[in-house]
Order: structure tokens, then C-alpha cells, then sequence
């Protein structure tokens, strides 16, 4: 009994020896395959339409004229304006309370203004149209034919406005053909105007108004930068002067206390505006004085604007600073002083591939790709190389040999070993 379950144990050992043995040979197999097969693998891609951009990449300053506001007495800041509003000199750009704000109190307080405001605004309206009932007509008739393109866009603050003028309007129109009495607003201005005083003086609401000192885009964003990054100091920039602003900080902040004399806002020239970057002089070479190009802040906004090239100073140390002066508006530029940005000096459309995709059949560059599980060379008009993707024509006829050329959604062999016209892949 003992010799036989010792032969069983033996014939057990060896039938699992053996499957061990075949185990691992198939994986070796397998890995085998894998390896010689893989430097013969193919990879493919869909042909798409896109675009690639020759463009520096660099952080910046934006040079401006700006005037910056200083608090006329300690206090409590509260912004009348929005950020980047255009505003006309004299306006009222923010309030300064002496105590903290009351924002019930100050919400009443802004309802009676724009009551007054508007009352104002409508006796002025009245002497502006004097008895004209045909430029009534016209306003009204041009402000109805804005409603449609509000309404599409979904701005409806932008339509109830414009109901509101209207309505005015027609009220103005009503009064001038005698079918009403006329309002007399000063009364109820004045009305108002002690509403206004008996809520002041209820919640003790002591508080100064802060005017623009000139016309401009408002912001009550201050980094401490603004008397370092003048149009004066634009003039003369160098290396030098770039390299110390960088030892600075310039986070811009907005002041909820401020104490008399501190700076609570600026103004700044929103028609104009220039940014000035280090840059490689290799990478800026081609560029000159009045060359155009775009320019995208990646950090601000998606969107491209056009700008001017207004100077080049000499190469330092394989560096140039490049200047570049813009008038388009883009959000928070008023406010930014340093920047990341993007000088976009050629964008190309068309064919968007995978770089290492082109090839050359003789002296004929192309592609191939895979049309009736074969693969097909293609010839090509590269527009645009890059390190990683190129840009070639999207040709709508025929090649010369009568053969389709490279289309949309086209399956384009990105890799692969030995491939010639014919081969097939599939």
C-alpha cells in the first residue's frame, strides 16, 4: 500500500512538471511575438481640419496711461462702477463711509439715486427733443429694432431697459401731441431728495463721493506697479528695467478700508494700451517695427486680438524685448499689469497630422493611408511643421494620376514598417 501511493505521488509530480513546462513556454512564445511584432506594428489616426500657430510664448508688462485715484478721506470703500466700466469725467466712481456699510441702508440709498437720476435724465430728454415728435418716432423706432437680436442673445437686463426708454418716449410723445398733462418732475425730485437725506441721517450714514478725474475704463484694482508701468517709462525700456519689475510683487487687490491719502482706484486710457515681453531673438527674428500679429493671455481670455509691433530693442544675452501696442479691449487688461501671454505671428488651416505621418516617396512628400485595406501614398502640400503635428492643404480635386487626395476622415497610418504603395495592411 505504501509503494503504490508513493508511485502515485511520482506520477502526480511529473504530469504537474510537465504542465508547468508548457505553461511557461507559451508564455514565451507569446512575449517572443510580442517583441519581433512590435516594431512592425501599425498605428493610425482620423485626418481632422484644425490649425497650428507659429507664436512666443512669454510673460509680460502692460504699459498704459493711467491715473490713479487716492482716498480723500479714511473710510469704508464701496465701488459705484463695475470693474472696467467706462465712465465720463466727473462721474461718481465710488463711495467712501465713514462707518461700516450698511447694505440695506446703502440699497435704499442706490434705489432713491437712480430714481432721481432717472427723473433727471428725463427732464433733460425733454429739452434734448424740445417739441421734435420725428426724432421722438426715430429713437423709439431704432430702440424697438435692438429688441430681436437682445432677445436671441438672452439679455434680457439689455431689453427691460430699453422697454423702459420707450415707454418714456412714448409718454414724451403723448405730452407733445396734448393728449397729457405734462409731469412735473422737480417736484418729485425733490421729493426724493429728502427721502434720501432722512435715510442718511436714520442710519448715520456719513460718506464721501469719489468723481473720475478723467474719462476712461475705471478699476479698483491696485498692484502697487502703476507709476513703474507709464507710456514715459515704455520709452525707454531696457533688459534692465524688465528684470527689476520681476523682483516685485504685483498682485492686484481691491481695498475694502482705506486710509486718507491711499491709493483706492485708477483710470486708465482704454483706447490704448501696450505690453512689453522678453523674448528670444531667435524666435522674434522676421518681426519689425509695424509687423502685425495676434495676441492671446492665456491666463485672461481664450480669444486673439490684433496688435502692432512698435519696438525692438537690440539682442542682449540671445534676448530682445519685443513691444507690442494693441486698442482692442480684453477683459481685466485694465487692471493686469504682469501677464502671460502669446505674440501669434502666422496661424495656420488645414489638414491637422501627426508630424512623423509625412514621408517621401522620391522627392514627393505625402502621407499614406488605408483605402480598400491597402495602403495608399498620397501626395501632400505641407503648409505647416512642427515638432509634433504639421498642417497640409485641404485639396478639393483630384491628383494628378486621377487618385482621390487625402480628405477628411481619411485614415491615416501615423507608423509603420515597410510600407509602400499597394502593401496590404489589413
Amino acid at each position: 500500500m505504501k509503494t503504490n501511493r508513493k508511485s502515485s505521488k511520482r506520477k502526480t509530480k511529473k504530469r504537474g512538471g510537465f504542465v508547468g513546462f508548457l505553461v511557461l513556454a507559451f508564455v514565451l512564445i507569446i512575449s517572443v511575438n510580442s517583441v519581433l511584432s512590435y516594431g512592425n506594428r501599425m498605428t493610425t489616426t482620423i485626418v481632422r481640419s484644425g490649425a497650428e500657430e507659429d507664436l512666443i510664448s512669454a510673460e509680460g508688462y502692460i504699459f498704459r496711461e493711467q491715473t490713479v485715484i487716492n482716498a480723500p478721506v479714511s473710510g469704508y470703500l464701496y465701488c459705484v462702477m463695475a470693474e472696467d466700466e467706462r465712465v465720463s469725467l466727473g462721474e461718481t466712481v465710488m463711495h467712501i463711509y465713514k462707518n461700516e456699510i450698511n447694505i440695506s441702508a446703502n440699497n435704499e440709498l442706490k434705489a432713491l439715486e437712480e430714481k432721481i437720476d432717472k427723473l433727471s435724465e428725463t427732464a433733460l430728454t425733454g429739452d434734448v427733443f424740445s417739441n421734435d415728435t420725428a426724432k421722438i418716432e426715430q429713437t423709439i423706432s431704432q430702440s424697438l429694432r435692438r429688441i430681436p437680436m437682445l432677445g436671441h442673445a438672452g439679455n434680457l437686463e439689455s431689453t427691460a431697459e430699453i422697454e423702459s426708454t420707450v415707454n418714456s418716449l412714448i409718454e414724451k410723445r403723448r405730452i407733445i401731441s396734448g393728449e397729457i398733462e405734462p409731469v412735473d418732475n422737480n417736484a418729485e425730485i425733490k421729493r426724493l431728495q429728502a427721502e434720501k437725506a432722512s435715510v442718511e441721517k436714520k442710519y448715520n450714514i456719513e460718506r464721501t463721493l469719489v468723481h473720475a478725474p478723467k474719462t476712461g475704463a475705471f478699476t479698483a484694482r491696485i498692484d502697487g506697479l502703476e507709476d513703474k508701468l507709464t507710456l514715459e517709462a515704455l520709452e525707454e525700456i531696457t533688459p534692465d528695467y524688465l528684470k527689476e519689475l520681476d523682483k516685485l510683487p504685483a498682485e492686484a487687490k481691491t481695498a475694502e478700508f482705506a486710509d486718507s491719502g491711499e491709493p483706492i482706484g485708477k483710470i486708465v486710457n482704454n483706447f490704448s494700451w501696450s505690453i512689453a515681453a522678453k523674448v528670444p531673438a531667435d524666435e522674434a527674428e522676421g518681426l519689425q517695427t509695424g509687423s502685425k500679429l495676434k495676441l492671446r493671455f492665456p491666463d485672461i481670455s481664450i480669444d486673439a486680438v490684433e496688435g502692432t509691433v512698435t519696438n525692438i530693442t537690440p539682442e542682449v544675452s540671445g534676448k530682445v524685448i519685443l513691444v507690442v501696442n494693441s486698442n482692442k479691449y480684453v477683459d481685466m487688461i485694465y487692471s493686469s499689469s504682469r501677464v502671460k501671454v502669446e505674440f501669434i505671428k502666422s496661424s495656420y488651416d488645414g489638414y491637422r497630422i501627426p508630424a512623423k505621418s509625412l514621408r517621401m516617396d522620391g522627392t514627393t512628400m505625402g502621407v499614406y493611408v488605408i483605402r480598400n485595406d491597402k495602403a495608399k501614398f498620397l501626395p501632400v502640400d505641407l503648409i505647416y511643421s512642427g515638432k509634433d503635428w504639421a498642417v497640409v492643404s485641404e485639396k478639393a480635386d483630384n491628383t494628378a494620376d486621377g487618385n482621390s487626395p487625402l480628405k477628411l476622415y481619411d485614415e491615416l497610418i501615423v507608423s509603420a514598417k515597410n510600407l509602400y504603395d499597394g502593401k496590404v495592411v489589413r
